[in-house]
């Protein structure tokens, strides 16, 4: 019998992280109350955590990771193994005296297999040792309309090459961005006419990447949120999980 579940667990993790582009690696690490997806870009200028809407059963008291995404990405988009009637499953073996989760194994109806092997725990978590991430108290919040995306897509298209951060700021309850300064070609602009606070500080990200992320969802699952300490907070939700993408702000 197909393992539809597994498979959909997989497409929804590739989607928000190798989907971006950014992200080279990921660590999924599992109990038996909630199963956590977590990675970090080389850079360390983006973050992300995810909590998924139930606990993945293969991956129970495990903790595994995704290399070589692109091989993983390419097994799950040939036909034969994206058919409702192959077989996507994950293969235990046992070391330590423990069965871990070793492999993904695909089984199209005509015989075509593939292998895709997780990297072990202890490899995953020396590269991905480091992250540090942290909820944190915001100021000011809201969520982004299709208008939104395509009036910060096309400003962004018209003006990344020459600069290609934006700046956040509040005026009368307003939210506005900043692209540009005052000594060269710039715009402002809305992004929403009714926000409660302030952005109390003038700190920077890259709107390219903001992009890429927004894009992952729709104008009724995702959230943004930016405190005063220079802190970007972008939550999607996928109805298998949450994301949470945390962005360190540069200096404007």
């Amino acid at each position: 019998m197909a393992n539809n579940y597994i498979k959909d667990i997989l497409k929804d993790i590739l989607r928000h992280t190798h989907g971006l582009g950014f992200f080279e690696m990921v660590k999924i690490n599992g109990t038996a109350t909630e199963t956590i997806v977590e990675t970090v870009n080389a850079e360390k200028t983006v973050i992300m955590k995810a909590k998924l809407a139930n606990p993945v059963p293969d991956f129970v008291d495990a903790t595994v990771g995704l290399s070589r995404m692109g091989v993983l990405q390419g097994y799950i988009q040939y036909p034969e193994f994206d058919d409702e009637a192959a077989t996507v499953q994950v293969i235990t073996k046992e070391r330590n005296k423990e069965k871990t989760p070793s492999e993904v194994e695909f089984v199209a109806v005509n015989g075509t297999t593939a292998h895709y092997r997780f990297m072990l725990a202890e490899v995953v978590n020396e590269q991905l040792k480091d992250l540090k991430y942290k909820g944190s108290e915001y100021e000011v919040s809201f969520v982004p309309s299709i208008k939104n995306l395509k009036d910060l897509a096309y400003f962004n298209g018209v003006l990344s090459s020459y600069e290609a951060n934006f700046i956040p700021k509040t005026e009368k309850g307003k939210l506005y961005f900043y692209i540009g300064d005052n000594s060269g070609d710039r715009t402002r602009i809305l992004v929403s006419e009714t926000v409660k606070g302030d952005v109390k500080h003038e700190a920077a990200w890259p709107l390219d990447v903001m992009l890429k992320i927004l894009r992952l969802g729709d104008s009724s699952n995702v959230v943004v949120s930016i405190n005063s300490r220079g802190l970007l907070q972008i939550v999607v939700n996928s109805g298998l999980g949450e994301y949470t993408f945390f962005l360190p702000a540069g200096r404007g």
